[in-house]
């Protein structure tokens, strides 16, 4: 099936093993129903997936494979039925450098993952304008949900507050929601964050920043400009670098600890490092703690 490209299939193709299993016990599963790499066998037929390691080797369809030379499993209705809502930040300050970029591959690939499984995903952005895929399963619904997510930029004045109490209206079952955000608004962001968890959701904050941003490598004597509200401010950086860094980290580590101290999942991903060897830790830690 064609994609669109805002997430290339060589991205995926080392990530396909993996799902993304809820720790949470959500409207219609089972707690740790989703540590088994094949659902619901025992329902009504809903639609092939590629094998995975581990997959019972009685629900291969082995005249698909004699006709495509493909693995492919069966996979029933029973249990397909997480929701997960990929909440992705559109505020002013996620366009610097290319952080905008890799929160949009983040969602295509986790939300692929979601559909691949036989699972619904759903896209939620507020800007100037609300942009919300409600979650649904499917081969045509990735389709959909690919094409929304490329679609996305960051130009809204809204915080990612506003996106996130408008999730809590949305979501009506108890399912995974995956929040993309600087966290620059975080003492807004975070007490949202907050109610979604006690409303029994399975939350991820998935922390995205930029190289430029962790190191204050910007050269020479430079202008910054507030992306939100258009201020500026000349800096030597060689004169506020260290003080910069330590600040930084203080906060970065205040952020992590109040999420995790809440019961949420905490991922920090950087345009520093490859993308797809630090979700495929998460992941699996993620499947190793359920």
């Amino acid at each position: 099936m064609s994609r669109p490209h805002v997430v290339t299939s060589s991205e995926l193709q080392s990530l396909r093993d993996l799902e993304l299993l809820t720790r949470a016990t959500v409207e219609g599963l089972r707690q740790g129903l989703h540590r088994s790499p094949f659902h619901g066998y025992s329902a009504e037929f809903s639609q092939y997936r590629h094998y995975r390691p581990g997959d019972d080797l009685k629900y291969v369809d082995w005249k698909a494979f004699a006709r495509t030379d493909r693995v492919y499993t069966r996979q029933f209705r029973e249990t397909t039925n997480l929701s997960a809502l990929f909440v992705v930040d559109v505020s002013r300050s996620m366009n610097f450098a290319s952080k905008f970029g890799l929160a949009r591959s983040i969602a295509a690939i986790l939300g692929t993952l979601v559909l691949d499984q036989g699972d619904a995903a759903g896209m939620l952005a507020v800007g100037d304008r609300t942009q919300f895929v409600p979650p649904r399963s499917g081969h045509h619904h990735l389709r959909v949900f690919l094409a929304e997510v490329s679609k996305l930029a960051a130009e809204g004045l809204a915080s990612i507050e506003a996106a996130l109490r408008q999730a809590a209206t949305l979501m009506k079952r108890r399912g995974l929601i995956a929040v993309i955000s600087d966290f620059y608004e975080d003492d807004a962001a975070l007490p949202q964050l907050r109610r979604l968890r006690r409303m029994g959701h399975d939350v991820i904050a998935i922390h995205t920043l930029s190289r430029e941003e962790l190191s204050f490598d910007i050269g020479g004597a430079a202008e910054l400009i507030d992306l939100e509200s258009g201020r500026k401010l000349l800096v030597q950086p060689s004169s506020i670098r260290d003080q910069y860094a330590r600040s930084f980290n203080e906060w970065l580590a205040s952020v992590e600890r109040t999420i995790r101290r809440d019961g949420m999942d905490y991922l920090r991903l950087t345009t520093a490092e490859p993308l797809e060897p630090a979700l495929r830790r998460f992941l699996v830690g993620r499947r190793g703690g359920n």
